[in-house]
């Protein structure tokens, strides 16, 4: 709207000026027939005359100096004018092409933020962000078909947690709590570390006892070991009640219903309370996480330790890999 107004402004300024420089030539057209305002009284000889002025003459003489001035006054003011306007429109220009460099993201950063804020004004909310509870809950809601690896599950309903999701093995919606195979973590931990989870959640990992307890109180569960061990022999066993405790009852293990073929090893650890070195809840003597390196729920000491860090991981025998893994029944 203000480049029109300036716009019109301009044409009209450009019109008065034609108009009034062909006013003041039809004015002078005829300047060239007439006699100089200044009229000699004195001849070559330095003889005084006697001039006889005509008025007439003068008159028209001063009129044309006036409009003559006028013109070029005018003139003037009409180029400023013009290159006040020219100068204007070119910073005009220079802030339209700063806007126009203004960055897709943030052109569309407000436009999310203005879409939102209209929802709000209507009575809506913006969609709601879905959280599954784990990942046999994420594979049912999608129904698709899902790759393995890392999805973000909510086992307490608010908080995010990365976790390790078999999405193959024995139709899949694994949660995966143990992961063991490149040896690169230490599983000698404290308490709290094996309370709140550690490691790397693409390779060797313990997801956290309160995460497990999370999960496995909310529902049956099952749970799913699968061994390599060093000749290289496949072994799994499945466990159709699986229940980890809260922290108040030391993250206490019930364990039972096998089948597999890896052996019934685990269920020689039922009703045992969990040991770091820095807690030990076992019955022995000794301290069996401080002795064989590792977080377990010994009981005099084991007869399987997927968490050693001296010596590889233990069923029936030594292990290169062990995968430990949970599914709501």
């Amino acid at each position: 709207m203000v480049n029109y107004w300036k716009l019109n402004s301009m044409i009209i300024i450009v019109v008065a000026f034609c108009l009034c420089v062909t006013a003041l030539r039809s004015d002078t057209r005829d300047r060239g027939n007439e006699d100089p305002l200044s009229i000699p009284l004195i001849n070559d000889k330095g003889a005084p005359l006697v001039a006889m002025l005509d008025t007439n003459t003068i008159n028209r003489n001063i009129k044309v100096y006036i409009r003559t001035l006028m013109r070029d006054m005018i003139q003037s003011s009409i180029r400023e004018e013009i290159k006040s306007i020219f100068r204007t429109s070119l910073e005009e220009n220079s802030t339209i092409d700063f806007i126009r460099n203004i960055t897709l993201q943030e052109i569309n950063k407000v436009v999310k933020e203005q879409g939102q804020e209209k929802l709000v004004n209507e009575g809506m909310s913006p969609p709601a962000v879905v959280k599954y509870k784990d990942c046999s809950n994420l594979k049912k809601k999608t129904m698709k078909i899902l790759n393995d690896g890392v999805y973000s599950i909510y086992p307490g309903g608010d908080k995010p947690v990365q976790a390790y999701c078999d999405m193959t093995t024995d139709g899949g919606g694994w949660t995966v709590m143990l992961k063991r195979f490149g040896g690169s973590v230490d599983f000698r931990r404290t308490w709290v570390e094996c309370e709140n989870g550690f490691g790397d959640i693409h390779g060797d990992f313990w997801l956290g006892n309160k995460y497990i307890h999370m999960l496995t109180s909310t529902g049956k569960y099952e749970l799913r070991v699968d061994m390599v061990d060093t000749n290289n022999n496949e072994t799994y066993a499945v466990y159709k009640t699986f229940i980890i405790g809260d922290a108040a009852s030391k993250y206490k293990l019930t364990v039972g219903d096998y089948s597999g073929n890896a052996g019934d090893q685990f269920i020689f650890h039922n009703e045992m309370k969990f040991s770091t070195f820095d807690q030990d809840n076992d019955r022995a003597r000794t301290n069996c996480a401080l002795a064989h390196t590792g977080s377990w729920w010994y009981r005099a000491c084991f007869q399987c330790d997927l968490s050693r860090t001296d010596s590889p991981p233990f069923w029936t025998n030594t292990l290169s890999t062990a995968v430990m893994m949970i599914r709501k029944i």
